[in-house]
């Protein structure tokens, strides 16, 4: 196979042009540049514990990559904790039996083919790692650390290597600072770096007038070779952090990788904007704040309580996030009233986590329950809603049967999901599953083809992997770039060289 992209020419308007744009620079990205960089998968013939899908896998011809397959026939029939069928036969393949809590080797090899190379760039806002490299590194990750790596470096591997020779067991989890780390190493050490444009911002994505972007002959500058240009359909613009210079470039194809951190979900409510000093939505900052309580920082401020700690931190969510919140407050002693919608029964996600080895989210779904019997310094306000916070640290708080409290506090932290910010599309476009809904990860996916993750809702070229497309976790992310490079590749093979 011919490599018929065009690498990096530049059109008459000042773009730049690519085969495919890929907006977003986190695990979704890095797998999907690894795959278009000529990267693919094979069936090792190991047999697996689905005697189905081994006789399936067999019968392809001998040497036919997994990209080259039919996906749907591979895949039918599994069942696992995506709703994406690529992603759960990559998974599969990956991690045989893992929810089973078997440790299998992996049914897959890796072969570089460099003729197979798509032209491509990763765009993302900060270092390659996206989202991960902001989270608080001292989180442990909720997936275990074999589980958040990607193809050609195993995790346990490069930690061996990063700890002098110490390498965590199976069942253990990472800690985000190593799984960030491990990510940009990535990167630099799969030869990929020179697809990545970093500390970049996509202000716009739209398509373009097709009667502007026939077919041309078009000279490749660095081989001199002519090739015939694919007709470009989107046009991506966008600029750099550190010095404001804006880019274009002209594709075939885009796809969405921004994950579904960007933007932190608010509670709408008066003064939650107004005291941003205090009244936190994520996790590092409110980490950096809870030092500050600690070690005496914040006394003497107006509207701060002169003697650190003596009020509550305000802990506003019931899931994971609002969870680790608890976690770090505890650590520093620090009072806590935690307020959330629910009843504790239902409590946090860590109810579905085994509790040998999530114990310290079962210790807070344990003080939900018990209102904080078993901490003195917790006190839980289930079935509570906060009304309004007051620039003199005070919040009311109304209950399930309609009475309103007013409760002094420190730091609140409004810790109640995020969602993608999706606003450089353009308007109009409703991508979700529910279409009159917008676009959540975990609610309400982008809506895509399960094959190819095609945008099922927008204009041809346009694709979706990763939690916009329903897979929040690492461990799922290949199948989505499977999906994509499969497609893009059966695409390419139309086009010939002149």
């Amino acid at each position: 196979m011919r490599n018929c992209s065009v690498q990096g020419v530049t059109n008459v308007d000042g773009a730049v042009y690519k085969e495919v744009v890929i907006i977003g620079n986190g695990p979704s990205g890095i797998a999907l540049s690894y795959l278009l960089a000529g990267n693919w998968p094979y069936y090792n013939g190991a047999v697996h514990p689905d005697e189905m899908l081994t006789t399936r896998l067999a019968s392809a011809p001998p040497g036919r990559s997994i990209i080259q397959q039919d996906l749907r026939f591979l895949s039918q029939g599994l069942e696992g904790r995506s709703n994406n069928p690529v992603s759960l036969l990559m998974d599969t393949l990956n991690h045989p039996c893992a929810d089973l809590g078997l440790e299998l080797p992996s049914l897959l090899e890796w072969h570089h083919h460099p003729e197979c190379q798509v032209d491509h760039i990763v765009i993302g806002k900060g270092p390659p790692g996206g989202s991960w490299q902001a989270m608080d590194g001292n989180v442990l990750t909720i997936s275990l650390g074999s589980w958040m790596e990607l193809p050609g470096i195993e995790f346990r591997a490069w930690e061996a290597a990063e700890n002098a020779g110490v390498i965590s067991y199976r069942d253990s989890r990472a800690s985000v600072s190593s799984v960030a780390r491990y990510y940009y190493d990535y990167v630099h050490k799969q030869s990929l770096a020179r697809f990545f444009q970093s500390g970049c911002v996509v202000t716009s994505v739209r398509p373009l007038d097709t009667s502007r972007s026939q077919n041309t002959e078009t000279i490749d500058p660095e081989t001199g070779v002519q090739y015939s240009e694919p007709q470009a359909l989107w046009q991506v613009e966008g600029f750099d952090l550190s010095d404001s210079i804006p880019f274009c470039y002209i594709c075939r194809k885009v796809v969405l990788a921004t994950g579904s951190t960007d933007v932190p979900n608010r509670l709408g409510i008066p003064g939650e904007l107004a005291n941003p000093t205090w009244v936190l939505h994520d996790l590092r900052s409110l980490e950096a704040a809870f030092d500050r309580l600690v070690d005496g920082e914040e006394g003497g401020r107006e509207g701060v309580p002169t003697e650190p700690c003596c009020d509550p931190v305000l802990i506003v969510g019931a899931g994971l996030s609002a969870a680790d919140a608890v976690i770090a407050a505890r650590f520093r002693s620090l009072p806590i009233l935690h307020v959330f919608r629910k009843t504790a029964a239902l409590g946090t996600g860590s109810t579905q986590l085994p509790e040998n080895m999530y114990p310290e989210y079962h210790k807070v779904h344990q003080m939900m329950g018990d209102g904080g019997a078993s901490y003195p310094c917790y006190r839980a306000l289930a079935e509570h809603t906060v009304l309004e916070i007051s620039s003199d640290h005070k919040v009311r708080v109304i209950g399930p049967d309609n009475t309103v409290s007013v409760h002094r506090v420190s730091v609140v932290a409004i810790l109640i999901g995020s969602r993608p910010d999706l606003n450089f599309l353009p308007p109009g476009l409703s991508l979700g599953v529910k279409p009159s809904e917008p676009v959540d990860c975990r609610s309400n996916p982008i809506a895509v083809d399960p094959y190819t993750h095609r945008v099922v809702k927008a204009p041809p070229g346009m694709y979706a992997l990763g939690p916009l497309a329903g897979d929040n976790f690492v461990r799922f992310l290949q199948g989505g770039a499977v999906a994509i490079t499969s497609h893009i590749n059966k695409e390419l093979r139309h086009y010939t060289v002149l």
